[in-house]
């Protein structure tokens, strides 16, 4: 089926180092798709595959020539670095334009490089075809990653532009885990021929829980659920960068190392710290909302909100850090009393079904049965 579809002897001999026997749902259906030059708008859950979906047919299109055959928006510098490094397992011709660095440096290494494919924040590209150091006369395709931010209204003017500056019938991929319903009013604007997918299915499992807690108590649960769950490497959500260090300074002496990043951190920072978790065997990364979207790091076996994320998209977005592809994974939402019907409300938006844990007085992780006549049991 892979060689079928990949119809690409290197690719596919890539692939099967990194230790790929089949393809992913979402793999299959859209390259395909993208062969032959189609707009589509793709929707599947976060760790479902999405970047070697769009990434495959991007590199069957390098021929070598040096001219730029395809372009990749991104929101962020964690999610641009991550498809980078993706891309980098099987070319050399590709390049990261990240914003908030020396523009003089990134003209070098386009010089340098001569790019089939670059990776970039919207406001960089736009930056550079304004200067003429972006030719599209070539460009055989753009992708939008992350679709549903990328199109938000601080960026939405700029993606715009990109695509004018390219030919009108240059092919328009995006995708995402989450769309609004204006998403779709949009995009169809901008290719009128643009078609819908969906795939729901993901190879891995993750299994939702929640934990009513005080807020005292949240630092200890939240290390019994790590116990319990027998979890090696976790993520851990707060909703706002200034918890991120407090919350570190009111963590006891712990066996597994405690890792932190928030925007206050600049880029060669962050990138030092997930360097460093990636490579840890017992860990837990703290973070936020901001890096609930370009964070892959396959291994995460547990995703904990610590605090309750504001809207059931946030939640999917947190919650897909685990189980990527093939793995398997749990989340577990701190509930305070006051929160639970924020908590219902999320849960409902974001479609998925939890159960509830507690631990015994043995501090031993029990999963709460309801019966049918209501009664809890365990």
């Amino acid at each position: 089926m892979m060689v079928d579809i990949i119809n690409n002897k290197k690719i596919e001999e890539q692939l099967k180092k990194q230790g790929y026997l089949d393809l992913l749902p979402i793999q299959n259906k859209v390259i395909p798709i993208m062969d032959k030059d189609n707009s589509l708008i793709a929707e599947a859950p976060t760790g479902s595959g999405k970047t070697l979906a769009y990434l495959i047919p991007l590199l069957k299109r390098l021929t070598g020539d040096k001219d730029l055959k395809a372009m990749v928006i991104v929101p962020t510098k964690e999610l641009g670095s991550q498809v980078v490094k993706v891309a980098k397992e099987f070319t050399d011709k590709v390049l990261f334009l990240p914003d908030m660095v020396g523009l003089e440096r990134q003209l070098t290494s386009l010089k340098k490089v001569r790019p089939e494919i670059i990776v970039g924040i919207p406001s960089r590209i736009l930056e550079l075809i304004d200067y003429g150091k972006l030719k599209l006369n070539k460009l055989e395709y753009i992708v939008i990653d992350e679709g549903d931010k990328v199109l938000k209204r601080d960026n939405l003017f700029m993606v715009e532009k990109i695509l004018k500056a390219a030919y009108k019938t240059t092919p328009l991929a995006v995708f995402s885990a989450t769309y609004r319903p204006d998403d779709f009013t949009l995009l169809k604007e901008l290719r009128e021929n643009i078609s819908y997918l969906s795939s729901k299915e993901i190879i891995g499992t993750t299994n939702h829980y929640y934990l009513m807690t005080s807020e005292m108590r949240k630092i200890d649960n939240m290390f019994k659920i790590l116990r319990g769950f027998d979890s090696k490497k976790a993520m851990v959500f707060l909703n706002r960068a200034v918890g991120v260090e407090g919350l570190v300074k009111k963590i006891k002496e712990q066996t597994r190392e405690i890792f932190i990043i928030h925007t206050d951190m600049d880029i060669q920072k962050r990138k030092s710290v997930l360097e460093k978790f990636r490579k840890a065997e017992f860990a837990v990364l703290i973070t936020t909302d901001v890096f609930s979207r370009g964070l892959d790091v396959p291994d995460t076996d547990c995703v904990i909100h610590y605090d309750l994320p504001k809207t059931g998209n946030i939640y999917i977005h947190r919650s897909g850090r685990t189980s990527r592809g093939f793995m398997h994974g749990t989340v577990v939402s701190l509930v305070r009393e006051e929160e639970k019907s924020d908590f219902y409300d999320i849960r409902r938006m974001a479609g998925i079904h939890t159960r509830q844990i507690a631990f015994n007085k043995d501090n031993v992780l029990q999963v709460i049965k309801v019966n049918k006549d209501n009664h809890r049991s365990s």
